[in-house]
């Protein structure tokens, strides 16, 4: 079927699937496990003072479970899209079988390269911060390096999801383009794809809340500015881009039938004028409900969107983007109030 073997990701996402519970309670329980470890040893390490609690030790449990939830949930949604956009393929059930093993099953090297490149961003960032966060946060020894060890491992698996989700829409842009003719009157199928690049938009500004809500914006607010931005420059293109040729075919198909419907008013309309010339009167009634019908259709055709998404989807998408922009400044504002 295919040319390549499930990732080591994969797998373990497959073996967390099968498990007797929900895959997000299973992900759940290890974030909280991985954050009480991070809290007793931040103790024992004198870091923190006992019992007590710090918000900046939830940041890589969440990126090391709720990146791979998140995948979990978008393979899931990205089956869905495909069964309903089916009808639009004219193609057997072995090639729709085989985008959804692409969609839902990573590459080995792809995933490997992604690890080796955001372990080298971590490690540049960690040299980068480290008087700043580890030093400055007065972490000792034991925590510095079970701080480093663990974002190590979030950042080589975690960010895999970037991989991910720009992998799944370079095959969306890939399989809307394989579309000969879409149908305006028969929408539904097309908007198929517009609920997985939303998706994904959102889920990548649902993580961007959470990381707002427990990295300490005074610890590098220019760093918190510079990742909103790019989160949601990549929304806002995970949503659009892979659907540009959908929303080209749309505009084509109006057109073309905008031109139809052109031409025959054209014609019932220069039938009229010789009818009237020869003072032929007997199908007039015919040719004025003829050019009434195709005004009908005109106006009819002129209402229909040519967008790939319905509106609902599109109001959903722009409020995720604009919840973190709005977090980010509520925080700058409480900051400044308080004299931070």
């Amino acid at each position: 079927m295919t040319a390549y073997s499930p990732s080591p990701i994969d797998r373990f996402m497959h073996l967390i699937q099968h498990l007797s519970v929900p895959y997000w309670l299973t992900f759940f329980l290890l974030f909280i496990l991985q954050s009480i470890i991070n809290h007793i040893l931040a103790w024992i390490d004198g870091w923190l003072p006992a019992f007590t609690f710090s918000q900046i030790i939830l940041l890589f449990p969440l990126w090391q479970w709720g990146t791979l939830a998140a995948i979990i949930y978008l393979n899931r949604t990205s089956e869905t899209a495909i069964s309903r956009f089916r009808p639009l393929l004219d193609c057997d059930d072995d090639a729709v079988e085989k985008m959804r093993y692409e969609f839902t099953t990573m590459p080995t090297r792809g995933v490997i390269l992604s690890g080796v490149f955001w372990v080298m961003v971590y490690s540049l960032l960690t040299w980068l911060s480290y008087d700043v966060f580890y030093v400055g946060y007065g972490m000792g020894d034991l925590f510095q390096v079970w701080t480093f060890l663990q974002g190590l491992v979030c950042f080589a698996t975690g960010s895999v999801i970037y991989y991910h989700s720009m992998r799944q829409l370079l095959l969306v842009n890939r399989i809307v383009k394989m579309v000969k003719r879409f149908n305006l009157f028969q929408l539904q199928p097309v908007y198929a794809f517009s609920r997985l690049t939303s998706r994904t938009g959102i889920t990548w500004m649902f993580l961007l809340v959470l990381t707002l809500l427990t990295f300490p914006l005074s610890l590098a607010r220019w760093l918190a500015l510079a990742i909103l931005g790019l989160q949601v420059v990549f929304a806002l293109s995970a949503f659009v881009l892979p659907l540009r040729s959908v929303n080209h075919h749309l505009v084509l198909e109006k057109r073309r039938l905008m031109g139809e419907n052109r031409r025959r008013v054209e014609s019932a309309l220069s039938q009229l004028h010789q009818r009237l010339d020869q003072n032929e009167f007997s199908e007039m009634e015919l040719l004025h409900n003829a050019i009434g019908g195709l005004t009908a259709e005109r106006d009819i055709l002129a209402k229909i969107s040519t967008w790939p998404w319905n509106a609902s989807t599109l109001t959903g998408f722009l409020s995720a983007t604009v919840l973190p922009i709005v977090l980010l400044v509520i925080q700058i504002a409480i900051q400044k109030w308080l004299g931070g």
